[in-house]
């Protein structure tokens, strides 16, 4: 049996959009600590670390409306073997 996990796309996103991420950070009003999380997708913001594991209803408000795009949008289900991190 594969094993899926959940991957948001808040980098890709803002990439296409063509900002980095402090950009990402300071237009989106966020904490310098979560805005890192969220871009890595890990519980510590730091590249390689360890997987992001929740996301608040709060925050996923937030970041539909930065990005204009619905939750279908901004998550997707990986293949735990192909995580890009």
């Amino acid at each position: 049996m594969r094993r899926m996990a959940v991957r948001l796309r808040v980098k890709e996103l803002a990439e296409q959009r063509g900002m980095g991420l402090a950009v990402f950070q300071r237009e989106a009003k966020l904490g310098v600590s979560t805005a890192r999380r969220l871009w890595y997708n890990t519980s510590n913001g730091s590249p390689n670390g360890p997987p992001l594991r929740r996301l608040d209803y709060d925050s996923l408000e937030v970041l539909c409306e930065f990005f204009g795009v619905g939750p279908g949008e901004l998550i997707e289900m990986t293949n735990v073997d192909e995580r890009p991190y």
